[in-house]
Formats: structure tokens, C-alpha cells, sequence
């Protein structure tokens, strides 16, 4: 049976998710909810997944702490109202292993898959939510430009961009100084790292894998 444990501060919301999930999940599920990571905690509950709201009004502990502390007892997919690429991010900093917004079509259905890829030991970010995040940030660059981008942030050199994308290295460098022109504080390759997950260009949970380069 799977165990989950809805953590959610306004009342309707909570108990909508619940019965939703129960609704999804029929026998094979058993789902609890509270108001508070404190009193899932003192619960003292043996959950598969902990689905988590980040502004818990109701505890002491909320948003990427609130992560934290429910880490500490489970796998944690937040569902939450707050839709940016900094709040994805520091949830995934602080522990969390998936993403899903409320706002999102058919959002229990999504968060439930979000929860069975979570039990198999994956990651999850909510795909229309990351289409929302990324799309009015991403008008200011052209296509050729996001490419360069989303493949520098997953770890690739200059050589290895210019030869996917038939550029000479110093045409790549002219897209990264353009890049840099647009987005200031972004110089360093580190930074746009994260300004290419703030664009949408690379999901949160996709591998940095820098590699070698090729003969």
C-alpha cells in the first residue's frame, strides 16, 4: 500500500488534495493530512511521499525550511502556488523531488504522476509549469542564442557546442557575450547555469554532466 501524507494549511485545500489522491490512489493508498510540518512530524507516520504546500502559515516551518524538515522523514513533492524558477530551485536545494503547480491543468492528475515517478526513484517538474516560468523570459533571446545556452548550462564546452550546432567557437562566444549584454548578471558560467533553469532552457532536475573534450 502506498502511504502518503498531504501537508497543507488551508482546510479545503487539504482535504479536496486528500480525497482527490484517495479518490486516484482507491485501495492501493492510504492518504493523511495535516495542517503543519510540525504535526506531521510528531505524527510520527511512516510515509512513502509527503506531498507539500511551501506557505504553511500554520507552523513554524515553511517554504524551503518546511522542505527541509519534511526531507527528513520522506521523499517530498511540493505542490504549491508559488511559480517561479527560485522557489523550484530552492525547494530542490532544500530536498525536494518533485515540483507541481496548483495552477496547473488537471493538477491532481499531474501531481499523482508526480508522486508515482517519485517512488520509482525519479524527479518530477511539473512540464506546464515550466513552460509558464521559462516563456516570457525567454522572448528577449533568439532560438540560436537558447541553444547556446541550455547546452553551455548542461555542462558542455565551446568546442562541443560549436560542433552541434555547426559554429565556429568564436561565433558560440559571440552568443554567450550577447547573452551577457541582455542579462548582466549572468557572467559567469556558473550564473547562467541558473539563468538558463530560470528561462525553462533546462529543467531543475536535469544532470550537469560536463564532458571532455572530444578528439
Amino acid at each position: 500500500m502506498i502511504r502518503l501524507a498531504v501537508v497543507e494549511d488551508e482546510r479545503l485545500t487539504r482535504h479536496l488534495v486528500v480525497e482527490r489522491l484517495q479518490g486516484l490512489y482507491g485501495a492501493a493508498g492510504a492518504v493523511n493530512g495535516f495542517d503543519s510540518v510540525e504535526h506531521l512530524a510528531a505524527a510520527g507516520g511512516d510515509f512513502d511521499v509527503v506531498v507539500l504546500d511551501l506557505q504553511l502559515r500554520g507552523g513554524r516551518a515553511e517554504n524551503a525550511d518546511a522542505v527541509r524538515v519534511a526531507a527528513r522523514i520522506s521523499r517530498v513533492v511540493v505542490f504549491s502556488g508559488q511559480e517561479s524558477a527560485e522557489a523550484v530551485q530552492r525547494a530542490r536545494a532544500a530536498g525536494a523531488s518533485g515540483y507541481v503547480g496548483k495552477e496547473s491543468d488537471n493538477a491532481i492528475e499531474v501531481l499523482a504522476a508526480a508522486i508515482d515517478q517519485v517512488l520509482d526513484g525519479g524527479q518530477f517538474f511539473d512540464p506546464e509549469l515550466e513552460k509558464r516560468i521559462g516563456a516570457s523570459a525567454r522572448r528577449h533571446l533568439t532560438p540560436r542564442q537558447q541553444e547556446v545556452l541550455r547546452l553551455e548550462a548542461l555542462g558542455r564546452t565551446f568546442h562541443q557546442i560549436a560542433r552541434a550546432l555547426d559554429l565556429s567557437e568564436a561565433g558560440v562566444r559571440r552568443h554567450i557575450e550577447h547573452i551577457v549584454t541582455i542579462y548582466p548578471d549572468y557572467a559567469k558560467q556558473a550564473d547562467r547555469v541558473r539563468l538558463a533553469i530560470e528561462l525553462g532552457l533546462v529543467s531543475p532536475w536535469e544532470n550537469y554532466q560536463p564532458r571532455a573534450e572530444e578528439d
